[in-house]
């Protein structure tokens, strides 16, 4: 009883309510700035809060967990305003971005605030009652569990691409295989970086998502030369708080999504990207009409978002309770903890009670306070929908590019960022699902981790015998076979009820004549099938020269790679018909818009001057030099002086302000003067 009391005192404390408050602040500030991380600045407070409450750890502890414990409620504003997400908002990009273009990001962002908040209320309760009981539950969770849970993730997102698993499935394996880039952390071995010390350790996850996701449909859009929104969105304070109210009112769904959620969060290693995925698929399982996901559906945004702020408290109880980070941003805790001496494990219940119970109060004051931020600036920040893209472009692309150099303190982020941009617009452009890529990505250090420490620990027999690996994989094939009846079902609905409105509108629905076998063979959406094929075969042909074990995933996923683009080239050749697949991703808006032709070779010829400036020149003032040109080249109204200005400042403030003087960013130098005076000067 006295631990309960001594926390609650702190809530007449003058200096917590100030340390809560500059936590979210800061959380609400990398939540909505585009590809900000919010771990890195956890790790830059580390210094100062440790210092300053070195003589009061809960409220310094409190303080740093709050910044990641409410965080993800305002990241949500960048993936369905700007249709910019980071990894553990892929599904409130897929569904709320969509939202955002039929005109209802406010009320989209307002329903997403109710049941972040509610998520994050429920966690917290949830964190309270489980603490004392749940070690046997995280313990059970060996190097197998984690290995199949994350496999389990992407077979949930490769089946969630209903009208086309093996497109998911080979996007997938493409994904695990490009995580295994880098050094193999068991056998020493370097894969796939052709000789640059700055892959050792990896694909750079920020610059891999803003090239795969945030570029492609940033460039789509301002291509397009139209706002996000159309003229009559319906966007004001007013209707964030009717969406607010709708996502509260739907708080039996959120009660189940964030037990789900916690639950997800309290297996260390799992991931927000997971998470992120498998609460959605928790959710469609739950719905009669499957059709609307995909689509731009907003309970399936809500399904994500209240299990994302809900995982927070349940990352937490490994954290506190075992000393076992749930997640990168707790390990940022964890450090600080043992900086101040308070001890992770059962001392969380005994001397450290008060920590834990304050912990707790927190994460739900923090979530409300969070939400009431939200509310207040979305109405304003919603607006930001009816711009013409590409004023918005001329600030969030260059940023985006500043972002993954910052993130990676590298120059190889922008040629990362230009390949993968190309890879998600060859994507969205042939209908191939990129969600199941990117998790792969994710994954596959997860995957090649656990797998091959649970084999040398347990034996191949031991890991594929364990009863939770065994129910888990059982889980995974039935749940994919679910999904794959019930998108097949749902397909066959969509094309009956497209012939019927067709035939009702005196339309002819005959279909289409078939192609040849020669016609199919060559056609162009066989060029993905082509490039994956010829692109596993060659990173098959490099694992020869790696270690057996190093070389087993990489192979696997290789095969896996070739295996599923051959059959998805023998359904292309097996349907020869012009009829377009549904896939669980956003397609090329642009193409059907006016002077799409002239918009690409302007998009082009800016993405060209931005390398060859950035290299001459720096960085900083070839971003500029793309904001002014986008807005100028894209727009032929007055408006576009208004972008220039608008864009170059955005930037400016970026580079000069934030950049140099919070973040204390040391820029790369001009990297073309070195390159030619030692590649081609020889000096």
């Amino acid at each position: 009883m006295s631990e309960i009391t001594e926390a609650l005192a702190n809530l007449g404390n003058p200096v917590y309510w100030i340390a809560v408050t500059v936590a979210v602040l800061i959380a609400a500030v990398t939540g909505i700035i585009p590809g900000a991380s919010g771990v890195l600045i956890m790790a830059l407070s580390i210094p100062f809060i440790v210092e300053f409450f070195r003589d009061d750890p809960a409220i310094g502890l409190v303080m740093l967990a709050s910044m990641t414990g409410v965080n993800n409620t305002l990241d949500s504003i960048p993936a369905i305003l700007l249709g910019q997400p980071g990894a553990a908002t892929q599904v409130t990009f897929l569904e709320g971005h969509q939202l955002a273009r039929q005109g209802k990001a406010a009320h989209t962002l307002g329903a997403v605030y109710g049941v972040s908040m509610f998520g994050g209320i429920v966690g917290a309760v949830v964190l309270a009652a489980l603490i004392p009981i749940i070690k046997p539950f995280v313990l059970s969770f060996g190097f197998p569990e984690i290995a199949a849970m994350a496999f389990f993730g992407i077979a949930m997102v490769s089946a969630l691409s209903t009208g086309a698993m093996v497109k998911g499935l080979a996007a997938g394996a493409l994904g695990i295989l490009l995580g295994t880039v880098g050094i193999n952390p068991i056998t020493g071995d370097v894969r796939y970086v052709f000789q640059q010390p700055a892959l050792w350790s990896g694909l750079p996850l920020i610059a891999t998502t803003l090239g795969l996701f945030a570029l492609p449909e940033m460039l789509d859009l301002s291509m397009a030369r139209r706002s996000v929104a159309p003229p009559d969105a319906v966007i004001s304070t007013a209707e964030v708080w009717r969406g607010t109210k709708y996502g509260l009112s739907q708080w039996r769904v959120m009660i189940r999504q964030s037990l789900f959620g916690v639950l997800m969060g309290a297996i260390p290693g799992v991931g927000a990207a997971v998470i992120d995925w498998l609460a959605y698929a928790f959710g469609i399982f739950f719905t009669k009409d499957k059709s609307q996901f995909g689509k731009g559906s907003l309970d399936g945004v809500l399904f994500a978002e209240s299990a994302q702020n809900s995982k927070e408290a349940g990352q937490a109880i490994p954290t506190l309770a075992l000393g076992v980070p749930g997640g990168l941003a707790w390990a940022i805790v964890l450090i600080a903890m043992v900086a101040m001496d308070v001890t992770p494990g059962p001392q969380m219940l005994g001397r450290f009670a008060d920590v834990t119970i304050l912990l707790v109060i927190t994460l739900a004051i923090g979530n409300v306070m969070v939400t009431g931020l939200g509310i207040l600036a979305t109405g304003q920040l919603a607006k930001l929908t009816r711009l013409p893209y590409p004023i918005i472009g001329g600030v969030i692309i260059p940023i985006a590019f500043l972002t993954g150099v910052v993130n990676m303190t590298n120059w190889l982020a922008i040629p990362i960022m230009l390949t993968f941009m190309g890879i998600g617009l060859i994507m969205k452009l042939f209908q191939w699902p990129r969600p199941p890529l990117l998790l792969g990505v994710i994954l596959g250090p997860v995957i090649e981790l656990n797998f091959q420490s649970a084999v040398n620990i347990h034996g191949a027999i031991g890991v594929v015998t364990r009863p939770l690996s065994i129910v888990l994989v059982v889980i995974a094939v039935l749940s994919a076979y679910f999904f794959w009846r019930s998108g097949k079902k749902q397909a066959a609905d969509t094309f009956a009820r497209e012939d019927a409105e067709n035939a009702a509108a005196g339309i002819s629905t005959e279909p289409a004549a078939p192609v040849s076998l020669m016609g199919a063979l060559i056609d162009v959406k066989n060029i993905p099938i082509l490039l994956m094929v010829g692109g596993g075969m060659a990173m098959y042909a490099s694992a020869g020269g790696f270690t057996p074990t190093a070389a087993f995933l990489p192979k696997l996923m290789s095969g896996g790679v070739i295996f599923l683009s051959l059959l998805q080239l023998f359904f292309h050749l097996k349907n020869r018909t012009s009829r377009r697949s549904s896939i669980m991703d956003l397609g090329m808006l642009s193409l059907t818009a006016p002077g799409f032709k002239a918009a690409a070779i302007i998009v082009s010829s800016g993405l060209f001057g931005f390398v060859m400036i950035s290299g001459f020149v720096g960085l900083r003032y070839g971003a500029l030099a793309l904001a002014a040109w986008l807005p100028i080249m894209l727009m032929n109204n007055r408006l576009r002086w208004v972008g220039v200005a608008v864009a170059v400042f955005m930037v400016f403030m970026f580079e000069f302000v934030m950049a140099d003087n919070l973040l204390f960013i040391i820029w790369p130098e001009a990297a073309f003067p070195e390159w030619i005076n030692r590649e081609i000067l020889g000096n």
